[in-house]
């Protein structure tokens, strides 16, 4: 089963596994902008 799903969509599953840590990413530093607001 997943080895057909796997095959017929490896263009989703790049963006995926790329999209993730980027998400994180622009999330951690949005988070850290906001604490820097704050503090200031």
């Amino acid at each position: 089963m997943s080895e057909h799903h796997d095959h017929h969509f490896p263009e989703e599953a790049e963006q995926n596994e790329i999209g993730g840590p980027v998400l994180l990413a622009v999330m951690v530093l949005g988070m850290i902008v906001l604490m820097i607001w704050a503090a200031s």
